[in-house]
């Protein structure tokens, strides 16, 4: 024969379970019930202890809330008028203007290495440029390409391999009006 796995309680445990919840339920009522109104403030409340979750619905209004407390986090986007505008200030400093991308191509013949560079125009600066090669597929590399100075960009190049095929280095600069 099986035997059950929870036995009945007996009549004696419920009555005190019964009996300790009605002590203990009898007492808060009593607590809750015997606090005056308006007997709990700040004082009384701990950092953090009312939350949203606890607060009801309308229950705290603009009426309650004391000027100067409030700050911009505290509102929805669009929610608060802009003020007036402020006096203007100084002028930055001029943006790029009359960009120009000017490219010059070394000889095409099989010259083991090469150097090329490209000036600026007059009053205008450098402001980018960079190199390539007019045959990929030969056995040569750009080891290097760099700006010279404030207004020359200058690559350098050369085969890996020994080859009798033509190819030339091209160097481009992007130039704009100096200010």
């Amino acid at each position: 024969m099986r035997r059950a796995l929870f036995r009945r309680p007996s009549p004696a445990l419920v009555i005190a379970c019964l009996a300790l919840g009605g002590v203990l339920g009898g007492t808060s009522y009593a607590t809750v019930t015997q606090v005056p109104r308006g007997s709990v403030g700040t004082p009384q409340l701990k950092n953090r202890a009312v939350t949203t979750p606890k607060l009801a619905n309308n229950s705290v209004t603009s009426a309650k809330i004391r000027n100067g407390t409030l700050v911009q986090a505290d509102f929805a986007r669009g929610q608060l008028r802009a003020g007036p505008a402020g006096p203007a200030g100084p002028a930055g400093p001029p943006g790029l203007s009359g960009l120009e991308r000017n490219e010059t191509t070394g000889p095409s013949n099989s010259t083991t290495s090469k150097t090329t560079f490209l000036a600026c125009p007059e009053g205008k600066r450098l402001v980018g440029g960079g190199a390539r090669l007019s045959n990929s597929t030969l056995p040569v590399g750009i080891i290097a390409s760099f700006p010279d100075n404030d207004n020359v960009w200058r690559a350098t190049a050369r085969e890996m391999a020994a080859t009798a095929a033509s190819w030339s280095l091209t160097v481009y600069t992007v130039c704009a009006n100096a200010s």
